[in-house]
């Protein structure tokens, strides 16, 4: 598949004098997937490719191509010179590139002028200024070969099948990704960046007694196979193992004591979700400054976004606008910071306006969150159960959801534990942590020494998040009984 250039790219801004700003992105994705279900390990390949024009006027146009079969399915795989079929593909490609141009500039320049600048041009939406930004970067796996998956694949399965019953159902979907992301702009931006990311889901099944128990896990993030750090992957997999064995003996969540607090402990993936759907509360389009008005945390707790971590799955040296990402503290004991679009940046509600986390090319770029976290701090994990002497320590996240508009969520874990005094008393399965943003922020009192990070793919929207978490520890939450 022939991938444009920023300099034909850039060819197509010239009709740019007819808006305030154009700019014109490609995004390429070639990705690697090795499944395997029931006894064999199947293998996959899937590659797309989306090009969009955005336009800015007296509103803002869009219009983009993603289905691009057509032009590239009579070009040859392998050609050592220039032949018909690959010239008349180019000249398709580049009709096609202006046919989206023109139609992004009809959509911006048709709706009402709210009112005239000097030129004459549309003034109803308006970017923030940022600074321009040149330059290309590849940061792909330079050692990638798709053996190397298999041995991780088939080394997962052996491990499971060596220490589960029989009647455990396994799935793992490895998969391996190269993505290409080029921008161009009126402005001067000329920008690209070539990524690789690596991740690993793992799903446990089984009937037992009439009800279905189901433990999953996901491993990665940028980079290739070096991610997947054998250790880790090893610990992982004994957790996994541990949980579902716990499960199969743990008690349903009483309904007597649905709705009652507890001193709550979240392990670092229950902690990273809580993470990320604080992030989403502090999107600059879905902000609802009741919800944080007056918050007091204890010193030190940091939420922070930060999209230049080395090996963060939602990292990226310039976001969907072309703005350079940099690391943004959101909430602190002085802090309350929201993500931003060049767009919501231009008229802030905080009176912040740093963008630099714009996602999304089908549509107006959306702010959200990159590789979102807490902060560690200097507890050890036991010290934060043991000052404790009675809680309930969450793992895993089955399922998370977040009420924006009235800033509560819930969280409900794979299992739950109840320990005393250092003693676990049981396992608890159909529980979930449901409460408001202002009460857990302001009951974390206890944070451990050391954030994981794991990779996110956003519901709704695709985009790739990172999110991830000390253990942290909750004076008093809100727990409910939740069978489903």
């Amino acid at each position: 598949m022939r991938i444009p250039t920023n300099d034909l790219l850039i060819k197509h801004l010239n009709k740019a004098k007819m808006v305030k700003y154009l700019d014109i992105k490609v995004c390429h994705n070639k990705c690697n997937n090795l499944i395997f279900k029931g006894d064999t390990i199947a293998a996959r390949e899937d590659e797309d490719m989306i090009i969009t024009a955005r336009a800015v006027a007296n509103g803002y146009g869009i219009a983009s191509m993603s289905n691009l079969s057509e032009c590239y399915k009579h070009e040859p795989t392998h050609s050592s010179q220039s032949s018909p079929c690959s010239h008349n593909t180019h000249l398709q490609l580049e009709h096609n590139i202006d046919k989206i141009v023109e139609q992004a500039i009809e959509h911006a320049t048709s709706l009402s002028c709210i009112q005239a600048d000097c030129d004459g041009r549309g003034c109803g939406v308006n970017l923030a200024e940022v600074d321009v930004e040149r330059g290309h970067v590849k940061d792909l796996a330079s050692d990638h070969d798709n053996n190397n998956l298999y041995e991780v694949i088939e080394h997962v399965v052996s491990l499971l099948r060596s220490r589960l019953r029989d009647d455990v159902r396994i799935e793992v979907n490895l998969s391996y990704t190269e993505s290409e992301n080029g921008l161009v702009s009126s402005e001067g931006t000329d920008v690209r960046e070539c990524i690789a990311t690596t991740t690993i889901d793992i799903r446990l099944t089984m009937r037992y007694h009439g009800s279905i128990i189901q433990v999953s896990k996901k491993m990665g993030g940028r980079g290739g196979i070096e991610v997947l750090k054998r250790k880790s992957m090893d610990d992982a997999l004994d957790e996994m193992i541990t949980t579902m064995n716990h499960l199969l003996h743990a008690r349903q969540f009483s309904v007597l004591e649905s709705g009652r607090r507890f001193k709550v402990v979240l392990d670092n993936e229950v902690g990273g979700t809580l993470a990320r759907l604080i992030g989403n509360m502090l999107e600059a389009d879905e902000f609802n400054p009741k919800i944080f008005s007056s918050l007091h945390v204890q010193q030190g707790l940091e939420v922070v976004d930060d999209p230049t971590l080395p090996n963060g799955y939602g990292s990226f040296v310039w976001d969907d606008e072309g703005v350079r990402g940099r690391r943004k503290v959101l909430i602190s004991s002085d802090t309350l910071n929201l993500l931003h679009t060049r767009l919501t940046a231009s008229t802030p509600a905080d009176g912040y306006s740093t963008p630099g986390n714009a996602r999304g090319v089908y549509g107006i770029p959306k702010p959200t969150v990159s590789n979102v976290y807490i902060k560690p701090m200097d507890w050890y994990v036991d010290e934060i159960i043991d000052d404790a002497r009675e809680c309930i320590v969450m793992k895993g996240v089955e399922r998370a959801s977040a009420d924006t508009a009235r800033g509560i969520v819930e969280i409900k874990p794979v299992i739950a534990y109840h320990i005393k005094d250092k003693e676990i008393m049981h396992a608890i399965r159909g529980i979930s942590l449901q409460d408001s943003i202002r009460n857990i922020l302001k009951g974390i009192d206890a944070i451990s020494r050391v954030a994981i990070l794991k990779p996110y793919r956003d519901e709704q929207y695709g985009f790739r998040i990172g999110e991830g978490s000390p253990y942290i520890r909750l004076e008093s939450a809100r727990c409910v009984c939740s069978v489903m």
